[in-house]
């Protein structure tokens, strides 16, 4: 068997045997792309290597390691390496290779690149984790070769398999020798924006000398922004380009300086022609693509290419053909919920049931792709552009209407036309009416129970225990999941519509009318009119905190020592009577509500009572370090009645009207104000939650027909294929929940979530604040917001990063990727965002920020900062 293989040989061997990178390097030769000749030595040729450290104690002693003692052991192991030497087989085919490769070729120096089988996948980069050398000359290919192989039992590629699950036990490494060009100017290149997500932008960053310095972060790059369907340069930033690395015709690369670089390295003509390369790639791998290039005497050659693993994909039926008429999508399950990771398959299909049945309001079928709302990719989505064409730009459909700040900031600030579609889709033509026809009678309703509260609420008491017995009688009767899933909606709509709305509705009418009683002063009373609406009877997360604050101020709950132990108890009966009591009054009510309730994936307190535990306990501690006899809703309740009496006084003064006008406003929030939205929520969970208990049900009898492993399992599955599951015994039910969350895995490894995306993929962010006293500004390299105290570090081993400290440094090189683990937020002096660090930072989920000159200096250990990767913000709190 070859162990050996050219760029150009007929025969390609296997990833296993390959690695990503020669793999790649090997497919686009053949594709006809210009990639420097080259040939890798495979996984096999290594094997000797690999059986003889897998005989060795150090070895034995690597696999057992926990994550905070791998960097000694793979330290021994690597001591091991050194004293490994060609065997006379391997020596022979590798002069051979060198030989026939000499005589083909001009070049006399060498690229020496590793390529893991695990590297540069769609799932897992493994970004400066394995070893380069570049100007090798044939006297010193032995050395970069082994440096190489090296890199495989390094700390932080074991690390990062920890990290990202794969096994550390099985360790595959093959080497790249290629033809080394003598870069003038390099770079990388993405074929979709990393800042932004847009499909239809190619991002460039380029230094004159070889692509290292921007690779490794070592200088601040060249930026292009390419829009690739208009084929036009849409942004150009001049980097400072501080420091390049050159060739060394002897062999070897060195640093030179540049005080001053006023121009960007490329032409637009050049940076257009590595867009055309960058799309090439992108085009023959059907994915987005990050890859490495150079000129060389003017020619444009292939250095490397990977998929990339940060980009947040979209579900193919939201994303438009570039230059076709984009959809704008607002993320509700992130804006309504907070839920950050995708639902479940079944959560999203039967939230889908849910949806459609709450929107029946508005009169026919508005959902949908076509619609007004859908679900997709494990989230629920509001159709933007629909909802705009439908209602205009303040639709109440528009998430503007829920109250996001940052959403409404994205949406006045986009140009809508661009968004906004000619023509309605057929199955919207008529809502519109149908909307203006029902609205009055809606208004009028509203009204009418707007005069009179108490009856409105007597009628819904004395029907509320009827909807209650129905969801008991639907769940005992025997139905397909499709069928349950219309029938329990049917409660949905007397929650959500029939009452759900009014209840909703009434409050926004109470605000309104207040804040015309209280026009003058409203400044001055803001806070007075927030108050008058906490702790207000009927809310029902306010009713669920008040149980848990009496559970969790027992004393013998106080003082219980584990889960474990509580559970036990709890199980016996042997806890306090009153304790006991408190607690089955709770699961009864509340039983059903968790975090991220929605997916009927979620497990409820009401099966797992360990997952109240840690929570009570949390809980507790508060109570213990409280001061004072008033509970916090007592304190709330003191806070709104307080406020109720201001108000009343203000508004009397201003006139009878106005008073009497103040106290019917504040009768009917008694009545509606802890309703509101909640109410409905609340009971749309209690119908999830029987939902998901007959999708259990149906589970266990696929598991102990063995055609699922675990009952969990289910929830990977569609209702529909749960259904044909039942009838067709011989629907494979694995392949089929494996087929289902291929897109959902995916998108669970990313960190990046949007409120606002288009169908091109375009994430849209608030506008960029300017910094303000206390604030440094930089760029935006990886979203989110984290508070922590800084670590200023100037080499990697300088001192201990503690978990949660916010890393500054100059700039990172892969050494540091072990850091990154520790790391709560990452703030970077200079390096572009395709550097090894705003890549790592991304794909772990770190806030970072770059571009913050003299952030070393000017930042000092211990110092409490917060870091705003959205914005590109850092904010100095003490």
């Amino acid at each position: 068997m070859n162990t050996i293989f050219p760029f150009s040989s007929s025969e390609i061997p296997s990833l296993e045997q390959a690695g990503g990178k020669a793999l790649a390097l090997m497919q686009m030769t053949h594709a006809g792309m210009p990639v420097p000749p080259g040939f890798v030595l495979t996984v096999k040729f290594f094997e000797p290597w690999m059986d003889s450290l897998k005989q060795s104690p150090e070895w034995a002693a690597i696999t057992k390691a926990d994550a905070d003692k791998i960097g000694q052991a793979a330290k021994a192991l690597q001591g091991l390496c050194r004293e490994l030497h060609f065997t006379r087989e391997q020596k022979d085919e590798l002069d051979n290779a060198l030989n026939a490769f000499h005589k083909k070729n001009n070049g006399h120096l060498y690229a020496v690149r590793s390529s893991s089988p695990e590297e540069d996948l769609e799932g897992a980069s493994f970004a400066g984790g394995y070893e380069t050398t570049l100007g090798v000359t044939i006297y010193k290919i032995d050395v970069a070769i082994l440096h190489s192989f090296m890199s495989s039992v390094d700390e932080r590629v074991f690390l990062y398999k920890k990290e990202h699950g794969f096994r550390i036990d099985q360790p595959r490494i093959a080497v790249v020798i290629q033809q080394q060009v003598d870069a003038e100017r390099a770079g990388v290149a993405f074929s979709i924006n990393p800042l932004n997500n847009c499909y239809d932008e190619a991002v460039i960053n380029a230094n004159y000398g070889l692509g290292e310095s921007v690779v490794s972060g070592e200088s601040e790059p060249d930026v292009f922004v390419v829009d690739k369907v208009k084929h036009k340069i849409i942004e150009e930033h001049i980097g400072r380009k501080q420091t390049i690395i050159v060739l060394d015709p002897e062999g070897g690369t060195y640093k030179e300086t540049i005080v001053d670089s006023p121009q960007v390295c490329l032409t637009h003509s050049q940076a257009l022609d590595v867009t055309c390369l960058v799309e090439q790639v992108e085009k023959y791998y059907q994915k987005p693509m990050d890859i490495e290039w150079a000129f060389s005497g003017g020619k444009l050659f292939l250095l490397q290419a990977r998929p990339i693993t940060t980009y947040l994909p979209l579900p193919e039926e939201m994303i438009t053909a570039p230059g076709a008429p984009k959809q704008l999508y607002a993320d509700a399950t992130l804006i309504e919920q907070g839920l950050q990771e995708p639902m479940s398959v079944l959560g999203a299909d039967f939230l889908a049931y849910v949806l459609r049945e709450m929107t029946g309001l508005v009169g026919g079928d508005v959902i949908g792709i076509d619609g007004i709302a859908f679900t997709s990719g494990g989230r629920y989505y509001l159709q933007l552009s629909n909802s705009i064409k439908l209602m205009g730009t303040n639709s109440p459909l528009a998430p503007g209407s829920m109250g996001d700040t940052s959403v409404m900031e994205i949406l006045a600030n986009l140009d809508i036309k661009q968004y906004t579609p000619r023509n309605l889709p057929k199955k919207l033509r008529t809502t519109k009416s149908s909307i203006l026809l029902r609205m009055p009678m809606l208004i009028m309703s509203s009204l009418k129970t707007f005069r009179d509260p108490d009856a409105f609420m007597r009628k819904y008491m004395e029907t509320y225990p009827r909807q209650l017995q129905r969801l008991d009688e639907i769940m005992k009767q025997e139905l397909t999941l499709h069928e349950l899933a219309v029938k329990l909606n049917s409660i949905v709509h007397f929650f959500s519509v029939d009452y759900g709305v009014p209840m909703f509705m009434i409050p926004q009418f109470v605000e309104l009318r207040l804040k015309q009683i209280f026009k003058k002063e409203s400044e001055r009373v803001k806070d007075d009119l927030v108050s008058l609406g906490i702790s207000l009877p009927g809310n029902k997360p306010a009713e669920m905190g008040q149980l848990l604050y009496k559970l969790a101020s027992f004393e013998e709950f106080i003082y219980s020592s584990s889960a474990a132990e509580f559970t036990l108890r709890l199980q016996k009966g042997t806890l306090d009577p009153a304790f006991l009591k408190i607690w089955n009054q709770f699961m009864d009510e509340f039983g059903f509500r968790c975090p991220g309730e929605i997916d009927v994936a979620i497990a409820r307190p009401n099966e797992k009572s360990e997952l109240l535990y840690e929570q009570l306990k949390d809980m507790a501690e508060a109570i213990t370090a409280r001061k004072g006899t008033r509970t916090i809703f007592e304190e709330a309740k003191a806070k709104r009645e307080a406020a109720y009496k201001s108000l009343k006084e203000l508004a009397f003064k201003k006139g009878k009207i106005a008073g009497k006008a103040f106290e019917a406003c504040y009768r009917v929030l008694l009545s509606f104000g802890g309703h509101g939205k909640e109410t409905s929520k609340h009971h749309i969970v209690m119908v999830m939650d029987a939902f998901r208990k007959r999708a259990l049900q149906v589970a266990h009898t696929f598991v102990k027909a063995g055609r699922l492993d675990d009952p969990d399992q289910i929830f990977n599955l569609t209702i529909d294929d749960i259904d044909r599951a039942v009838k067709d015994p011989a629907l494979d039910l694995r392949a089929l929940a494996k087929e289902r969350t291929v897109l959902l895995n995916r998108i669970k490894q990313i960190h990046l979530v949007a409120r606002v995306i288009d169908s091109r993929g375009k994430v849209f962010s608030p506008p960029r604040k300017e910094a303000k006293q206390g604030e440094l500004t930089g760029v935006p390299i990886s979203p989110g917001i984290v508070q922590g105290k800084v670590k200023v570090l100037h080499q990697v081993d300088e001192k201990k990063l503690l978990p949660g400290e916010i890393l500054v440094a100059r700039s990172t090189d892969p050494g540091w990727t072990p850091l990154f683990i520790h790391a709560g937020g990452i703030i970077l002096e200079i390096g572009g965002a395709l550097q090894h660090g705003a890549i790592i930072a991304r794909e772990y989920g770190i806030p970072c920020v770059s571009g913050l000159d003299d952030a070393t200096s000017l930042l000092t250990d211990g110092q409490l900062v917060e870091v705003d990767g959205s914005n590109g913000i850092v904010r100095i709190l003490e």
